[in-house]
């Protein structure tokens, strides 16, 4: 008698068969388990990865750069000495180091917006302004105006501050700063003594401040040459605690109505936003290719330039435009002709009055004069810097 042949049971169940939903649970279980397994294991990996990660940077004058436009070297003195250096890059965190009995050392400051000057302005620790350009300082303090003027060469003291007689001379050159009334200022860059390399002043409830426009000094290439050490070190080793505040333009203090503090490392939350990423993939192939709709609306850049350029002129804002105007003039002519970020402003008169042929006076007179102060000056000024970029060839 011959054997009943084999069921489909016993050989399989067939593809048109409907699947069990016990099976479809344990298939999304193992798939979830997957899933979790994968961001976990990227989790880790990226928490070592800046673990072992050197703890350098390439930001210009950072406590942890050590290129020659940083500033590690002074600070690996300042701490041998004692001093507790905790480097910074936004508002809040400086806002909540800075305390009384401290210092707080600022890089670039006049790029700061008017919202994160306005709320430093206040702080209890004595400051130091380090590396400034020609941006506004007022929502800060109004005793900074910063000047051109200044080769490179060191300049003697001539003034009574302590720290800078210690220092003897100042290896350096411009921007400079204007001598007021109430600022004592040191290291003349001219005969006049009305532009100098250094100011201080102290606040009626005794709190110091100490402005440095040019950077030089601090950084690596700099701090050995002439007394430019002994100037750092004394002004910004005066407390055993320094919050030392290089600005992120990234920060977005002043733009929300409560910053938030990311308690991501960014490696960490680069990686688990690809893993986000893949999962969406993942799942989204299977409810099928995703629909592109056109976007509703479409600014264009030229509408934004004018927009901005309505709002400074409703506002008489004859000032800021020309110093946007002028920045913006500089910034490209300086990358054409390869000038560094760190120029000084003689640097960019001299390479631009060899390129366009000009006199390095009226070059002077029309990035770093006076604002206009109406709007035919102001159109005026706009041709003038027209003028001068289409003259310049690399």
């Amino acid at each position: 008698m011959r054997a009943a042949p084999a069921t489909f049971d016993a050989l399989g169940r067939r593809a048109s068969a409907p699947e069990d939903e016990s099976t479809k649970q344990r298939s999304g279980r193992r798939s979830l388990m997957f899933v979790a397994i994968a961001l976990v294991a990227l989790i880790l990996a990226a928490v070592l990865l800046s673990r072992l990660s050197p703890d350098t940077s390439q930001a210009p004058l950072s406590s942890t750069n050590p290129d020659e436009v940083g500033a590690r070297a002074a600070a690996q003195i300042l701490g041998e000495q004692g001093v507790q250096v905790t480097e910074v890059s936004s508002t809040d965190a400086a806002l909540a180091d800075a305390r009384p009995d401290a210092t707080l050392l600022i890089t670039g400051a006049d790029e700061l917006r008017p919202e994160q000057q306005q709320a430093l302005a206040d702080v209890p620790a004595d400051v130091v302004l380090i590396g400034l350009g020609y941006g506004d300082l007022a929502e800060l303090t109004d005793r900074v105006q910063v000047e051109g003027g200044g080769g490179q060469s060191t300049y003697p003291a001539e003034c009574a501050n302590e720290h800078a007689q210690a220092a003897e001379g100042l290896s350096t050159s411009g921007p400079s700063l204007t001598t007021q009334a109430d600022i004592e200022g040191c290291f003349p860059l001219d005969d006049t003594g009305a532009a100098v390399a250094f100011g201080t002043w102290t606040e009626e409830d005794g709190q110091t401040w100490s402005v440095l426009p040019n950077p030089h000094p601090l950084t690596n290439a700099g701090l050995d040459e002439a007394g430019n050490a002994a100037l750092v070190l004394r002004i910004l080793g005066q407390h055993e605690h320094l919050t030392w505040y290089v600005p992120d333009p990234n920060d977005d203090f002043g733009m929300t109505e409560e910053g938030t503090p990311s308690l991501v490392p960014g490696v960490v939350a680069v990686q688990v936003l690809i893993a986000l990423v893949a999962f969406a993939y993942w799942r989204g192939r299977r409810l099928g290719r995703v629909v592109v709709e056109p976007l509703p609306v479409i600014v264009r850049a030229t509408e934004t330039t004018r927009g901005r350029g309505r709002l400074y002129r409703r506002g008489r804002a004859h000032e800021h435009a020309a110093a946007a105007l002028r920045a913006g003039t500089i910034s490209r002519i300086a990358a054409r002709l390869g000038l560094p970020r760190t120029a000084t402003g003689p640097d960019v008169v001299e390479a631009f009055a060899r390129a366009t042929g000009r006199p390095a006076d009226a070059i002077d007179s029309l990035l770093y004069g006076p604002p206009p102060t109406d709007d035919a000056s102001l159109v005026t000024l706009t041709q003038a810097l027209d003028t001068l970029e289409s003259e310049v060839h690399r």
